[in-house]
């Protein structure tokens, strides 16, 4: 298959899916399959990607308007890469993990669709406005599932979402303008090749670039959850329904990272290294406040919204570390981070679904009612702490090497980040999982996973987790060339 043609399948075999639930196909069954066939091209693009060492490009430049240099262009990489495939396994397990019967179920899973949609052409896109663009796309479908069929405050955790991601976004929109503006009107352009290389040749003042890298930090920073604007977050992944907390926590919530190592790391480097005393406070804030936070949390959903958010503070180190082993760290983190948040999201719903009940102290002697359940939520609860082993602790591991000599005050604040992490989840695993059996476990009626077809998703995100975590060369290997190129002198 023609490369030129691989990378747009990417986009074109959801978008289909899109369009059969919608002239009245079975949209579980749709959108399931759709997920499975979008494996094809990913593996195929990503053999030619691994093959050649390089960047490669398709299909050609479709201009969009001669007088504003827009174009549709894709393009995959090493860095792109494992977030292409975060992306593919999250949607996969995410629809896997959908009910059917659900009320509306044709819009539902259309939402589902567009939203792994988005995220695809969010990491695939070489022209910044598509970059933007396609997250937005993104984001509209998860305000509805939230909105639509969340439970708990809904409205307010949807309000909440959509007027701090959509200020985010809008914040993300003034730096990428100011830092299109900034260039001389002959070298303008919006593809991140073309401004790459011409901002490495002639770089920014340092002023403007201090400007463009605080907007760009706001901007990605709201997107991320980066305190103080974090609190959209936990209640809106404990409102959400589970799959679309699995994608948002999982898949969306790394395009600002992603954004933060193809945007400002390479294109404002002064402005960034400036700030990143400002970026250290900051993610001190996103793990000890939210560490302690998560001690707080009696809802396992709430929990596991406290963690998400708590620790991109780590992935955050990781970005101002300015060594190639940093970066190689927030990249694995942020890869093991999607799936052990898709796993915990996960086990949350079917609990919830199960019992009816999402209340740790309602859920004592899981363990023994649903093994199954109980052995996957020990999963996500052990890769949440960084267990070894599995794809978060190597993503840690590298990052607190990697930023010791620049950052050793944050790496033992980040450790000590991993110390409140173990005692939430280590006390909500006994909570829940042990302990006299509870009224809402013992009911008639609930029962464990059973056979392949409700137990697959929940296999799907352990195997990917242990296999980072094994080897997490297959994250970074492929990166490393551009992770050479963007770390900090």
């Amino acid at each position: 298959m023609n490369f030129s043609l691989t990378l747009p399948a990417l986009l074109a075999i959801p978008l289909v899916g899109v369009v059969l639930i919608a002239l009245g196909s079975r949209p579980k069954t749709t959108a399931l399959w759709a997920s499975v066939l979008n494996l094809i091209p990913g593996f195929l693009a990503s053999g030619m990607v691994l093959r050649s060492g390089e960047i490669l490009f398709g299909p050609d430049p479709i201009p969009v308007k001669e007088v504003f240099p827009v174009k549709f262009i894709l393009g995959m990489d090493g860095l792109s890469l494992s977030l292409v495939w975060l992306t593919l396994i999250v949607a996969l397990t995410a629809i896997g993990a959908g009910r059917e019967g659900v009320k509306r179920e044709k819009e539902y899973y259309i939402c589902l669709l567009l939203i792994g949609l988005g995220a695809l052409g969010a990491f695939l896109s070489v022209d910044l406005f598509y970059f933007f663009s396609f997250h937005e796309v993104a984001l509209i479908p998860t305000f509805l599932l939230v909105g639509m069929w969340g439970h708990g405050d809904r409205t307010g955790a949807a309000w909440r979402m959509t007027v701090y991601l959509m200020l985010g976004s809008m914040i993300l929109l003034l730096g990428l303008i100011g830092l299109f503006l900034a260039l001389p009107e002959t070298a303008r352009s919006l593809d991140w090749r073309v401004l790459s290389e011409t901002l490495r040749a002639n770089p920014l003042s340092p002023g403007i670039q201090h400007v463009v890298a605080a907007l760009l930090l706001v901007g990605f920073g709201t997107l991320v959850s980066l305190v103080p604007f974090h609190s959209w977050a936990p209640g809106g992944y404990a409102s959400a329904p589970a799959p679309a907390a699995m994608l948002h926590a999982g898949v969306l919530k790394k395009f600002g990272l992603y954004g933060l190592l193809r945007v400002a790391l390479p294109m404002v480097p002064d402005g960034w290294k400036e700030i990143s005393w400002l970026v250290g406070l900051l993610l001190a804030g996103n793990i000890l406040y939210l560490g302690l936070a998560s001690l707080q949390q009696r809802d396992f959903r709430w929990l596991l919204g406290f963690s998400s958010a708590m620790h991109m503070g780590t992935v955050f180190l990781g970005l101002i570390s300015g060594t190639v082993l940093g970066l190689a760290g927030a990249l694995t983190l942020m890869v093991g981070h999607g799936l052990s948040a898709a796993l915990g999201f996960a086990v949350a719903g079917e609990i919830s679904r199960r019992t009816g009940t999402s209340w740790m102290r309602d859920l004592g002697g899981l363990a023994r009612r649903a093994p199954q359940l109980w052995f996957y939520l020990m999963i996500a609860a052990m890769a949440s702490i960084g267990l070894p082993g599995l794809a978060n602790f190597a993503g840690e591991i590298m990052i607190f090497f990697g930023s010791w000599t620049a950052h050793p005050v944050l790496v033992g604040v980040a450790a000590w980040g991993v110390v409140l992490s173990a005692v939430a989840m280590l006390r909500a695993v006994k909570a829940m999982a042990f302990g006299s059996m509870s009224p809402a476990v013992e009911a008639e009626g609930v029962t464990d996973l059973k056979g392949v077809r409700e137990t697959w998703p929940f296999a799907v995100l352990t195997l990917a987790l242990l296999l980072v975590g094994i080897m997490p060369l297959l994250v970074y290997g492929p990166a490393r060339p551009v992770l050479e190129r963007i770390s900090l002198p």
